[in-house]
């Protein structure tokens, strides 16, 4: 099936609308002015490419339905992220005019809102404010989670080297006493056996 625009009425889009919590915020006629972007409903099928790494498509998009992940060029084996219905993804480079830094594949049939720039001369600018806050609040949000996850790594990764450090103080203090290979891999087993404690 690949991609197509998906020729919903604006009461089924608006449907989807109302089930997405990145809406909430929004009144009755600012979600209908969104439901009359129906031509902006896009389907894509599983697998299918949403956003492309260095693309310069200057859109946001908003998951409304199905599962997408998220992939590097430079790592095309590992899912950095997986989006669910709700997910607003390709702000940053909506927001910075940049090329997009990630790729994004449904990972199952998947319907998307994209809004571009034109969209955004379409809407009041009421709504267009309210949608640039909520931008904002979402980036701020992600902010925050990347700022405790890099936190609990660093915790990690000292505890790692200091882990590191105390084994290698270990091996120093084993080859020393002169025992064969067979006493030092069973030293290194009660080592680690002693930092997994």
């Amino acid at each position: 099936m690949g991609t197509k625009v998906h020729k919903k009425t604006p009461q089924e889009t608006l449907r989807l609308i109302n089930n997405i919590p990145f809406f909430e915020s929004f009144n009755k006629s600012e979600r209908q002015e969104f439901a009359e972007l129906s031509n902006q409903l896009i389907e894509y099928s599983d697998k299918t490419a949403i956003v492309e790494e260095g693309q310069t498509d200057m859109a946001v998009f908003i998951l409304l339905k199905g599962e997408a992940i998220v992939t590097r060029n430079d790592l095309p084996k590992v899912i950095i992220n997986t989006l669910t219905a709700g997910a607003l993804f390709g702000e940053v480079s909506f927001l910075t005019q940049t090329p997009r830094t990630t790729n994004i594949f449904a990972k199952s049939d998947a319907k998307v809102l994209k809004l571009d720039q034109r969209v955004f001369e379409k809407v009041n600018p009421a709504t267009r404010e309210k949608l640039k806050d909520k931008f904002i609040e979402v980036l701020v949000s992600r902010m925050s989670e990347m700022n405790t996850a890099l936190v609990r790594l660093k915790v990690e990764m000292e505890a790692i080297s200091h882990a590191a450090m105390d084994y290698q103080d270990e091996f120093d203090k084993i080859l020393k006493s002169g025992k064969t290979m067979k006493d030092v891999f069973s030293g290194i087993n009660e080592t680690i056996a002693g930092l997994i404690r």
